[in-house]
């Protein structure tokens, strides 16, 4: 029996984790596909890495960045910032590289998400990596903390096409719900709380996650 899309996709987002743990310079956006096969794989195995089309879809939109080996570390589907096909665009990746027949009722109650809000993509350039990210989980950090990020005074940020994987993003894919707010003191602990928990310095992460917060919300 095939294994599920949701097992496929709950797999994956820990794999993403672990893969950040390991090296916090995990990319999540970049300026183009070429730039995909030396920036992804930061643990050069000597496997050379590929970029090819999701299906028959221009890779001028949505891409495949893979290398031989296990596909929940080795390979990733990037979107093109102001392209809206990315939800089919993320059933069409794992079609291709899990051999599913996923369909839309198979991401109920998933968001497919741009692991960076595609608001802050200068002039909706660069590539953005996808992942599906639980839907309450991901709405209400797009209440808050994404909602806030993608304010006017970010507009002068906009200029990098190259960005990480970060606190938040992290918090995201694990299914941890977001703080209140910058002074929401027992909702940034717990996250702490949960960082430690994956052998991460808390102070560091409550430093992190702090500065992200005073910085969406303006207060720095």
């Amino acid at each position: 029996m095939a294994e599920s899309p949701i097992s496929i996709m709950e797999r994956r987002r820990k794999a993403l984790i672990a893969q950040w743990i390991r090296d916090p310079l995990v990319m999540v956006q970049v300026e183009s596909p070429d730039a995909l096969p030396v920036l992804v794989f930061l643990d050069d195995l000597g496997e050379k890495a590929e970029v090819g089309a999701v299906g028959r879809r221009r890779q001028t939109d949505t891409v495949i960045v893979s290398r031989p080996g296990d596909p929940d570390r080795n390979a990733s589907v990037w979107v093109r910032a102001t392209y809206v096909g990315y939800r089919t665009a993320y059933i069409g990746f794992l079609d291709q590289v899990y051999g599913t027949e996923a369909t839309q009722a198979d991401l109920v109650g998933y968001d497919i998400d741009h692991l960076l809000n595609r608001a802050r993509s200068p002039g909706g350039a660069g590539f953005i990596r996808i992942e599906a990210i639980n839907t309450a989980v991901n709405r209400a950090w797009g209440g808050l903390f994404e909602k806030a990020a993608s304010a006017p005074r970010f507009y002068a940020n906009q200029h990098r096409l190259r960005r990480t994987m970060s606190w938040v993003i992290c918090a995201k894919l694990a299914n941890q719900n977001p703080p209140a707010g910058p002074a929401d003191a027992g909702g940034i602990e717990r996250l702490v709380g949960f960082f430690a928990s994956l052998g991460l310095d808390p102070n560091e992460a409550r430093r992190g996650l702090t500065e992200m917060l005073k910085f969406a919300y303006g207060l720095r």
